[in-house]
């Protein structure tokens, strides 16, 4: 087996375990939260997570990228994520209140938003830092470890609180502490469990500046990739005043973005591949047979959720998200595109191409916004969920015909299908 295809298997095995748990967080936050209470932690979350995204200038791709192709120390990368962290601790402490306090003060009328941020953005940037490093390392083991069993205990403490206490704040309280924690001691992890620890030093001068071009174009890239994934959250939040209407279509948008799991998964053992500069032909082959395999995969789900949805989604997260079903099955095949799209993303990072990455994520959010604007007056959950599925799918052919460009392969050599595409051994 060569090392690619071992840590491929890793990388499935225990980031899956991890996403397993995630879903587990999301559904018993769902069912105690309901759809309306659950509708505002998600739209918090994703403007935090727009902050995470502006003010950690990725510096986690920026960190696998040159880990992995050993430009840079391992040990100097994980000590400026530290300093980098803590400067964006300091600014977010000062930033959060202010912010609040002029521009959103409904929502924080109500919810303890300042420390929610707080704990959200500093935990979530420590998290995306050294899962990083880990992974550049060619560990998917221990990071994966660590926060899916924080995450098992997080749901044993929620049903805690909703059946002792049937606090809804508490839970609330909970899941962004938790999300802190799980970041501080992933950290601690990586220091303890690296050796040459005690000679930490930051990277040179020329070092840095390479560090900081190449997250800046990354940067730009996920910024836009950010909007194209959720600006819809902002718009069905301003023109959807039906209730419930924001909980189900962020929980239709989330639970669907969450079949790009497993893309993410194996990007995360392309992209430093790629970037190594081994085993590539093996990894474009691997790529054309997941496009394959996608297909088949999203074309049966499409079937299963068409004939089981309706009643499905109800019993698991509730009946007050009975409106979700139609935005799912209209997003899955966006949500194929993004499948593939993200896989390429991976191999455009891992060439050095990153530029291609933005262009894509710039036509798709052109796409977005002009119809959007066209269709306002007449805007609902599954318009949104149709213009999502289209930018998605505008991105997609803008990546698979660079990619084609650039491995000389012709769109029709996509559909070759063969028994060895259904044969794990060989993927």
């Amino acid at each position: 087996m060569s090392i690619f295809q071992h840590q491929l298997k890793q990388s499935i095995v225990w980031r899956g375990f991890y996403f397993i748990t995630l879903l587990l967080v999301n559904i018993s936050l769902s069912r105690f939260l309901k759809a309306d209470g659950v509708g505002i932690i998600f739209y918090l979350a994703n403007f935090y997570s727009l902050l995470v995204l502006v003010l950690s200038f990725n510096m986690d791709g920026s960190f696998t990228y040159f880990s992995s192709s050993k430009k840079i120390h391992h040990n100097n990368l994980a000590l400026v994520a530290v300093l980098w962290t803590l400067i964006i601790s300091i600014l977010t402490y000062f930033f959060l209140p202010f912010y609040f306090s002029n521009f959103d003060k409904e929502i924080a009328i109500t919810y303890l938003v300042n420390k929610y941020g707080f704990y959200y953005i500093v935990g979530i940037l420590l998290i995306n830092y050294f899962t990083a490093l880990f992974y550049s390392l060619g560990n998917f083991f221990l990071p994966n470890l660590i926060l899916g069993i924080s995450n098992l205990l997080l749901i044993v403490l929620i049903y805690f609180n909703h059946q002792s206490f049937h606090n809804s704040n508490a839970i609330v309280n909970n899941y962004f502490l938790f999300i802190i924690l799980q970041g501080l001691i992933l950290a601690a992890t990586f220091f303890i469990t690296q050796k040459n620890i005690n000679n930490l030093v930051l990277p040179t001068s020329s070092q840095f500046k390479q560090l900081i071009k190449y997250s800046a174009i990354g940067l730009t890239g996920n910024i836009i990739f950010f909007f194209v994934y959720r600006i819809d959250y902002w718009f069905v939040k301003e023109w959807c005043t039906s209730v419930g209407d924001l909980g189900n279509y962020i929980q239709a948008s989330k639970l669907s973005q969450m079949l790009l799991i497993l893309p993410q998964i194996l990007a995360s053992s392309i992209f430093p591949q790629i970037a190594r500069g081994s085993e590539q032909k093996e990894v474009v082959k691997t790529i054309f047979k997941l496009f394959r395999l996608f297909l088949i995969f999203y074309i049966l789900l499409f079937i299963i959720l068409f004939i089981t949805g309706f009643k499905l989604f109800p019993f698991v997260f509730g009946n007050s998200f009975s409106t979700m079903y139609l935005p799912i099955l209209i997003l899955l095949p966006g949500i194929f595109c993004l499948s593939i799209s993200t896989l390429l993303s991976a191999y455009f990072s891992g060439i050095n191409k990153n530029k291609y990455n933005v262009y894509a994520a710039l036509f798709a959010l052109m796409v977005m916004l002009i119809l959007t604007f066209v269709v306002k007056n007449k805007y609902s959950i599954q318009i949104a969920a149709i213009i999502s599925s289209i930018a998605y799918l505008c991105e997609f052919f803008y990546c698979i015909t660079r990619f084609l460009q650039f491995e000389k392969i012709t769109f029709k050599e996509l559909f070759n299908f063969s028994k060895s595409d259904f044969m794990w051994r060989k993927v």
